[in-house]
């Protein structure tokens, strides 16, 4: 019951930040309006011709390609990571949705190793941060497979010279096939694999993980009650097993777990209602 609740919401969520249609009827090509200077709690592209809002990891890198400190972005991680963690991945997230959908699919399913989850970290440190400190310029937007399909085909279709150069020869360039060959093998991975780009590559998955640990809420197992049956391993769509670890970083709280628990050893938890021994735990760490 609660992942059809959550797949109605990420619907919603994803109507809501694409909902600017009159642009593509009129064809003004990017919403300006007051919104636009608001950032969504979802990867979404700023450049996108449906979208109202702005791109959280596009207006953290434009504060760092002019070297300032990003104040405003870094409050907006801390409050939405701070109350629900990961929770935005599974409930609001348009590509979220997308990577979803396609991997109903029927094809041949593969899974992909525990490592790959450090990948995003690289990419957040080195695409995210360094580079567009370094070279003043947006360097995850570039390659961002996200902004290739809301944006880059969108606007390349309805008028490529004008968007791109003087003729299509201008967007045959190394970047035009490496941002576009990247967007194939994702899509590769979206049919055969549970959200790859959220396990490997997003950067806003890699900071809003963070704070999983500390969250104001959180998940919770009790491990008295639980069989270790791993059916909520077989239904995560980031392939954790949540017994294991309640906290980790991968964990988007979308449910399925909760739903199909035999054992009802899972559950919601806030300093609120936490049990117990988890405040004790809490305790001994903060006096240790």
């Amino acid at each position: 019951m609660t992942s059809k609740i959550r797949r109605l919401f990420q619907y919603i969520s994803t109507a809501a930040i694409d909902s600017y249609v009159k642009g593509v009827l009129i064809g003004q090509a990017i919403y300006q309006g007051i919104f636009k200077s608001v950032p969504a709690p979802a990867l979404n592209c700023y450049s996108c011709p449906l979208s109202r809002f702005a791109c959280p990891i596009g207006t953290f890198q434009h504060f760092l390609t002019l070297r300032q400190i990003p104040f405003f972005m870094l409050g907006f991680f801390g409050f939405i990571g701070g109350l629900i963690g990961r929770a935005p991945c599974g409930w609001i997230c348009p590509f979220g949705l997308f990577q979803e959908l396609l991997y109903k699919i029927p094809s041949y399913k593969i899974r992909l190793p525990e490592w790959v989850k450090y990948i995003k970290y690289v990419v957040l440190a080195i695409l995210t941060i360094l580079l567009p400190i370094i070279l003043m310029e947006p360097w995850f937007c570039k390659f961002c497979p996200a902004g290739t399909i809301e944006a880059g085909i969108p606007l390349l279709s309805w008028n490529p010279v004008k968007s791109m150069g003087s003729s299509l020869y201008d967007l045959l360039t190394t970047h035009f096939y490496v941002k576009y060959g990247l967007l194939i093998f994702f899509l590769a991975l979206f049919i055969t694999t549970k959200r790859p780009f959220c396990r490997m590559m997003c950067p806003l998955g890699a900071i809003f993980s963070l704070f999983n640990r500390f969250a104001f809420i959180r998940m919770h197992v009790d491990l008295d009650k639980c069989s270790r049956c791993d059916l909520c391993y077989n239904v995560c769509p980031m392939e954790i097993r949540i017994w294991q670890n309640p906290d980790d970083v991968d964990c988007i709280r979308c449910m399925k777990c909760y739903d199909v628990c035999p054992d009802r050893a899972i559950k919601v938890i806030t300093p609120l209602n936490m049990p117990v021994e988890l405040k004790l735990q809490k305790d001994l760490k903060l006096l240790s």
